[in-house]
């Protein structure tokens, strides 16, 4: 069986002498692995089509261990020729994200759209990583995750803006003082412009957001608990992370 779908590549991995083995996140499909055969010869028929963070159309046969892309025609390519290693970490960051997040084969058009999205605005964002890191935040809300920023996590009663604030990791989300009386435990102190900032990452467009930029002092707090929270709800490590820190 032959199909055609729109995808962006996530990662590729050598195979033999001449393959590559592609994962892609697919529209229709969700994410996918698809051998290209030949594609690392020289006049290999794909093109640069199969390079990582490259937003193309595939056709692929559907085979018995696994598919395999017959033809390919590139739609949009975010850094291929791009000097700016920085914003080619960052976009990077988010293919490496949405790889080790999602389950293979689960569709989800929120996600494939907005992964498609921060590609596009992280060529031209005044500040790559609030671009990144409200990606990641509104992906955890695509998945499930999303934080209660409004309501106490634990008693879901209101909660009023004031000067000591603190968010519970385990529980997702802003904690009111009662119940922070009664357990600490994945509580961490956050200041009132981390809750307002959050609340306003989840509901804005990236578009908006590539526009903005924040203090180093209120990027650092956005980091680490961005940081925290993404691991324990994916329970994974990003090697990119890594190399975005020693920039």
């Amino acid at each position: 069986m032959l199909y055609r779908t729109e995808g962006i590549v996530l990662k590729t991995i050598e195979y033999g002498d001449a393959d590559k083995i592609v994962t892609i996140y697919t529209k229709n499909h969700g994410k996918i692995q698809a051998i290209a055969k030949g594609v690392r010869k020289t006049k290999s028929k794909f093109g640069s089509s199969l390079e990582i963070l490259t937003y193309a159309v595939f056709l692929i046969y559907k085979g018995k261990n696994i598919d395999i892309i017959s033809q390919t025609e590139i739609l949009e390519s975010f850094f291929i020729a791009s000097k700016e290693i920085v914003k080619f970490a960052f976009a990077s960051n988010c293919v490496e994200v949405v790889n080790k997040i999602s389950e293979e084969g689960e569709v989800n058009l929120s996600l494939f759209f907005l992964l498609k999205e921060v590609l596009h605005y992280l060529k031209e964002a005044k500040d790559p990583k609030l671009l990144t890191l409200s990606f990641k935040w509104q992906t955890l809300a695509i998945l499930g995750y999303k934080p209660s920023f409004n309501r106490c996590c634990s008693c879901n009663s209101e909660i009023k803006d004031q000067k000591e604030m603190f968010f519970n990791i385990d529980k997702g989300g802003v904690i009111c003082n009662k119940c922070l009386s009664e357990d600490k435990r994945g509580c961490i102190q956050v200041s009132l412009y981390f809750i307002k900032l959050g609340r306003k990452l989840l509901i804005t467009n990236l578009s908006v957001i590539s526009k903005a930029t924040i203090s180093d002092e209120r990027m650092k707090e956005l980091e680490k608990v961005t940081d925290l929270y993404l691991a324990y709800y994916s329970d994974q490590s990003f090697k990119t992370d890594t190399f975005l820190k020693s920039l």
